[in-house]
This record gives structure tokens, C-alpha cells and sequence, in this order.
């Protein structure tokens, strides 16, 4: 079945990227991430396939599976290429339209891509927060520690100190070695961030993102950043599209999605990216909106993996230089 969707989905990917001409070389590293870990077809040659009409796309992809799934993710994987080519373009964006109405689906990814090419930074920003995960994780926060967190969230956001929020996470260095905790504070000091509750410290929901950094086994380079926000998208519930534009505005495309880092260009690995995309596939529990971190921080860090069923990944993470450390477990 991945052999035939791939024979009908990768044209449709070459076609984007073929465009302008010879495909850039992001985008085909794009288009090789999406073949290798999410189709599993690494043996197919990309430059023999053929450039289709969105009509023929249609067709190709119906005869093969007419659940307008397989349709919605294609069109979401040819925006993200579109994305990964360099500036948005006029012609892109027509044939993404003509695409998205051949096939018949949502064509959210598309408004997404024409918001950017307009330069519509405040609209894609607003998508991002409605629609990404920092929703659900301000959600989880809410439920999980009630109006004294949020109280917390709103004190640091207006640059103040929580010294009852600060405490408690403070006492995860002296959590044992090994477990999942210690771990978590040990990420917080070799990146020399602050705890949650700190002047400077992000929000208390943004401590989820980071746990997702530690069960993932990824470090905080940008190409990092883009790993293991892919990792959330394969066991998130929400549209991976979605949740990968968070990565996509923030360091591919200089938009700064997040308030506490400033945008940055063509600085994301898509091959990293849809490796952790395939990596979270395999976790059966959404790890940002299900559990609450504190409820596993006192056991074993290899014991909590494997009770939400986290694969190892296969590489170690990196840091940037000025963290003075270069893999942690």
C-alpha cells in the first residue's frame, strides 16, 4: 500500500518543487524525509517521476484509496515543500489552489501558505495559537493545577516572579539520578534556561513542549526544534499540518511564531523534521494534552518512555555550542 501511495503522492511533490525549474535542494530534502520515513519508499528515484496536472493527481491518488485522508495529507505535504523551496511564490500558491479544489478537501494549508506569501504575519500567528499545540498544553496546564497555575502563567507572563511555582520546580534537581525529572531539570540547566515561575522563565504550559524534548531524546538547535516539534505532530491529536507550521514559521520562514525567540530562516533539517514525525507515530498517548509531567517526574526516565510507548530515537540530540554540552540522554 506505501509503495503505491508514494508512486501516486511523490509526482505530486515533484510538481511543486519543480516549478521554478530544477527542484532547490530543500526541497527535495523535504520530499526525500517524506519518501524515506513517512512512505517508506527510500528506493524510488525522485527525478524519474513525472510533473502532473492537479487533475491527474486526483485520479491517481482516488484509485488507490478514495478516503480523501490520503488527498488532505498530500496537499499538506506539497504546501510544506512549497514552503521548504524558499519565497512564496504567485504560482505556487495557483497551483496549490487548483490542487485543493481537484481534490476536493480543506484547503486550510493553502490559506495557511497565501497568508505567508502576503506577508500576513499576525494572521499566521493567530492560526498558530487557535490551532497548534500551545493550545491544547494551556489547556492541560488549566486542568491539571487549576486557577492557582494560571495565576502563576499570568504572573511570569507580566514579568513577575512565582516563588511557589519556581520552588517546585526548583525541587526536580534533587530527584534521583536516572529519573524522569532530574532528567528534566537537567535539560533546563545544560540549555541554561529558566525554570518555569522565574523572571525569564517561559510560561508553566511551555514546560510540556520541553518534557516533550526529554521522552523524545531531541536538543535545542533549531534542527532540533524542528525534530521534535515533527515528534509532537506524529502523536498529537491535531492536524500534523498544524502543528508543524509552528516549527515552519519560527525557524524556516522568520516569522516567530513564539514570543521568547525571534524568528530565523532556513534553519530547519526537513529530513529531521519528518523523521520525528515518524518517531511520534509510534507514541499512543498525546503526551502534551493526556498526562501531567508531574505525575512520572519521580520514576524512571526509560521506565516512562516505555509506558507511553516512545521508541528510541537513533541519534543523539545536539545543543548549540553556548550550552557547553553536546548529547544528553
Amino acid at each position: 500500500m506505501r509503495t503505491r501511495l508514494a508512486t501516486a503522492g511523490l509526482p505530486c511533490l515533484m510538481t511543486v518543487a519543480r516549478l521554478h525549474g530544477t527542484p532547490s535542494t530543500r526541497a527535495l530534502r523535504a520530499i526525500e524525509g517524506i519518501r524515506d520515513h513517512l512512505l517508506m519508499t527510500s528506493n524510488m528515484e525522485l527525478s524519474a517521476l513525472p510533473s502532473l496536472e492537479p487533475e491527474a493527481m486526483a485520479a491517481g491518488i482516488t484509485s488507490i484509496d478514495a478516503d480523501p485522508e490520503w488527498r488532505e495529507r498530500i496537499l499538506r505535504g506539497m504546501t510544506l515543500v512549497a514552503m521548504f523551496d524558499g519565497e512564496p511564490s504567485r504560482e505556487a500558491l495557483e497551483l496549490l489552489e487548483r490542487t485543493a479544489k481537484a481534490f476536493r478537501v480543506d484547503a486550510a494549508p493553502v490559506i495557511s501558505y497565501r497568508h505567508v506569501m502576503h506577508d500576513r504575519q499576525a494572521l499566521v500567528r493567530l492560526d498558530l495559537v487557535r490551532r497548534s499545540f500551545v493550545r491544547d498544553a494551556a489547556r492541560a496546564t488549566l486542568r491539571d493545577g487549576g486557577l492557582p497555575m494560571l495565576a502563576a502563567t499570568l504572573k511570569v507572563l507580566s514579568g513577575h516572579r512565582d516563588d511557589s511555582t519556581l520552588k517546585r520546580f526548583q525541587s526536580l534537581n534533587d530527584y534521583p539520578s536516572g529519573s524522569f525529572g532530574k532528567a528534566y531539570a537537567d535539560f533546563i540547566r545544560i540549555n541554561q534556561f529558566s525554570f518555569p515561575g522565574d523572571v525569564g522563565g517561559p510560561p508553566v504550559p511551555v514546560f510540556r513542549h520541553d518534557c516533550c524534548h526529554v521522552l523524545g531524546g531531541y536538543g535545542t538547535t533549531a534542527a532540533e526544534e524542528g525534530g521534535v516539534v515533527g515528534f509532537q505532530a506524529g502523536f498529537e491529536r491535531l492536524d500534523p499540518f498544524d502543528v508543524l507550521m509552528f516549527a515552519m514559521a519560527e525557524f524556516e520562514l522568520g516569522i516567530g511564531a513564539s514570543p521568547f525567540i525571534p524568528g530565523e530562516f532556513g534553519q530547519l533539517d526537513p529530513d529531521r523534521v519528518f523523521a520525528g514525525l515518524e518517531h511520534g507515530s509510534h507514541v499512543k498517548t498525546d503526551l502534551i494534552r493526556d498526562i501531567d509531567p508531574w505525575d512520572h517526574f519521580a520514576d524512571p526516565l526509560e521506565m516512562v518512555r516505555e509506558r507511553f510507548a516512545i521508541p528510541a530515537r537513533g541519534r543523539d540530540p545536539e545543543y548549540p555550542q553556548t550550552c557547553g554540552a553536546s548529547s544528553q540522554d
